[in-house]
């Protein structure tokens, strides 16, 4: 009985030493080029969007804006439809626009000191705040992304796989 003490604290250890918290890294891609569905309050949208190192572009696929590119880099908002060009300070402007959010919510996760991510069911979950609002971003386990949320703006985006 005396040895069977020992093995089954051995084992013990053991079990113990694999059940220790995982650390999780998914990856967020520098680049990204999807189809999602933007939808604030009543209103949605289908578009196309190009996420570059350093900026968001959001072609508009349905509506009667259907053709229109917005671009974000950080400072500068630029909308382009057919031959018209238009540069603003986005400053001031609507901080829902597609462009500005998904600029904004990537530019959290790529530099906050202490990201809030977390393990679910199928993928991961981050959490953090943007000019409009709180904000939940959900990405697969594939490293795809499933929807980015901004609780109290009433404003979603849904990335068609």
């Amino acid at each position: 009985m005396k040895k069977a003490i020992p093995l089954f604290a051995l084992i013990f250890v053991l079990l113990l030493a694999g059940c220790r918290a995982k650390n999780y890294t998914p990856e967020i891609p520098l680049t990204l080029t999807q189809n999602v569905r933007v939808t604030s309050g009543d209103f949605y949208y289908d578009c196309k969007i190009c996420k570059t190192e350093d900026s968001v572009s959001v072609t508009v696929d349905s509506t009667s804006a259907k053709g229109l590119v917005m671009t974000y880099d950080g400072k500068n908002l630029n909308f382009k439809f057919t031959e018209f060009s238009y540069d603003i300070n986005a400053e001031n402007y609507e901080r829902q626009n597609a462009a500005i959010v998904i600029y904004e919510v990537f530019d959290f996760i790529n530099s906050a000191p202490e990201l809030n991510v977390k393990k679910i069911d199928g993928g991961f979950k981050y959490e953090g705040k943007i000019s409009i609002g709180d904000f939940v971003l959900i990405q697969n386990d594939d490293n795809s992304f499933s929807t980015l949320t901004v609780r109290n703006a009433d404003y979603r985006i849904e990335f068609i796989n």
